[in-house]
């Protein structure tokens, strides 16, 4: 089976059925959106031996408590699944009935929650049989990106090895944990990373001097391996560009240019505003983000929490907007999906624009 394929069909399928509203309630999240991804993972929704709908987690005196599904293999429980409605969002009370499910039922190390789009993988790297309070993987079915093809196929049956899994979920949690301290260390360094800096290069600055050259570094440094990334994005979108071509590229990517070769074909995005104004630039990322901007990121972050957040995705690259995150900016988008999701926040808002996708000369 072509994961990768598989993957990006059913996430066609699922934008249908979203964009025509044809999925409504729980039990219709689970029957369209949710077993379907299960079958992909290999897992037979018809095997009671799999899984099982409603299975019980009695929980102290509380009897009869339902998890919507539990994925079995060999006999043992593997997973817990709490399923949502496709049209709402994960709460923190859903969280707090996985979680209390997890405590009571300690073969099961992976849990997750889902409305069928959004999928949070959870497990206990910090004390067992404890969920964690963050997700050590998370993922939207309509935004595929190649990346979550390597962590889903630890998941399918046919790979499913419980201690390999495991293992790769809780190095999964601790590399976000380090990159969230990573990220809280380029706002504000502590004292333990300058003293450490300030004895690996011997300076001679006094600790309150050299803590402005710390951060001021690891920003510069920061920038430069975003704007490296970006340009490798904007090199594998042209995967049969020349060398000429390439080059074009890195010597300046803001300008257009014109290939050589009549076979590769370059697009980006030009959106006209409601005043008529037009933002068109040759990196679609920036046009992107700038009418992202126009539209104002708190509105976005209002109807589309996915896209924009006051707080840095546990599992997805983006960039740092003022107070905001902003995702699909740097991997994860081409440019029909950039596309696709600005006219989708565009009439979420009430705005009426104009967004071409042209090929670029």
């Amino acid at each position: 089976m072509d994961l990768n394929k598989e993957l990006n069909d059913l996430s066609e399928r699922i934008k249908g059925y979203i964009d025509n509203n044809q999925v409504r309630g729980e039990q219709a999240t689970i029957n369209y959106l949710i077993k379907p991804f299960l079958r992909l993972l290999g897992f037979d929704d018809a095997n009671p031996a799999e899984v099982v709908p409603e299975f019980t987690a009695d929980i102290g005196t509380k009897r009869g408590e339902k998890v919507d599904l539990a994925i079995y293999k060999d006999g043992k429980v593997i997973m817990l699944i709490e399923c949502k409605d496709c049209n709402t969002g994960l709460s923190q009370e859903e969280f707090s009935q996985l979680y209390r499910y997890f405590t009571v039922v300690p073969e099961a190390r992976i849990g997750v929650l889902t409305n069928g789009i959004v999928y949070k993988f959870y497990t206990d790297s910090a004390n067992p049989n404890v969920m964690d309070s963050n997700p050590f993987f998370e993922f939207n079915i309509l935004e595929i990106h190649p990346s979550f093809i390597n962590v889903l196929s630890y998941f399918r049956k046919d790979k499913f090895d419980f201690g390999l899994t495991c293992s790769v979920a809780i190095g999964l949690k601790q590399r976000e944990e380090i990159k969230r301290i990573l990220t809280k260390q380029l706002d504000s360094p502590t004292k333990e990373v300058v003293e450490f800096f300030k004895k690996a290069i011997n300076s001679r600055l006094k600790l309150q001097d050299f803590t402005d050259v710390v951060k001021n570094a690891f920003n510069e440094f920061h920038d430069e391996a975003y704007n490296e990334l970006s340009y490798r994005n904007e090199v594998e979108e042209q995967p049969n560009a020349s060398e000429e071509d390439t080059e074009q590229i890195s010597a300046n990517i803001e300008k257009p240019k014109k290939s050589k070769d009549p076979q590769i074909i370059y697009t980006n995005i030009k959106v006209t505003m409601p005043d008529g104004s037009v933002i068109y630039h040759w990196s679609g990322k920036k046009t992107y983000l700038e009418v992202l901007e126009k539209f104002g990121l708190e509105e976005v972050m209002r109807v589309r929490p996915e896209i924009v957040s006051r707080e840095q995705f546990s599992k997805a690259t983006g960039v740092r907007c003022g107070d905001f995150w902003v995702r699909g900016t740097s991997t994860g988008f081409a440019t029909t999906g950039r596309v696709n999701e600005l006219k989708k926040i565009a009439d979420l808002l009430n705005i009426s624009i104009k967004v071409e996708q042209l090929v670029k000369n």
